[in-house]
């Protein structure tokens, strides 16, 4: 008996034919056939390991294998080889913008001088604006009291 008759006969009877259910189905028929199936004494044992097979068959199964892991040996090295490339992309990536970085940093350094360098001049500008602003009020004043001594004498 086979699975997909198996998975058939569940349908047709109105359940899903879900693994497990197949499953038990297949066991089902499995213990109904090992009463037969012992009745005869030519019934033969189902071989699963590669020693088992005749000469010819192991030696297509090897090859087969040796395909098997070939191509997948071809994979696993198209796959390392673009991991390299991506990892060599970023590499050249993280230089780049290590190299903008550094750059930066000197503008920024260059910048934050140069303010600093303006911020000095600008409150030089400021103490010679005060002091003029100071001499300007003292002259006002001087001018005020040189009317105030015209009225006076006037």
């Amino acid at each position: 008996m086979s699975v997909p008759r198996t998975a058939n006969r569940q349908r047709n009877a109105g359940r899903p034919p879900v693994l497990r259910a197949v499953c038990a189905g297949m066991d089902k028929i499995q213990q109904n056939i090992a009463p037969v199936n012992g009745s005869y004494s030519h019934a033969r044992a189902i071989k699963t390991h590669i020693a088992d097979l005749p000469a010819g068959l192991q030696h297509l199964v090897a090859e087969e294998f040796e395909r098997e892991v070939a191509a997948f040996r071809a994979k696993l090295e198209f796959e390392y080889s673009e991991i390299k490339r991506v990892r060599d992309e970023l590499a050249d990536l993280n230089e780049q913008q290590s190299a903008q970085i550094d750059s930066l940093t000197v503008a920024l350094k260059g910048a934050g001088a140069k303010i600093a360098e303006q911020a000095m001049w600008i409150a030089g500008l400021e103490n010679e604006i005060s002091a003029w602003r100071g001499a300007l009020a003292k002259a006002e004043q001087r001018i005020r009291d040189a009317r105030q001594e015209l009225t006076k004498k006037a």
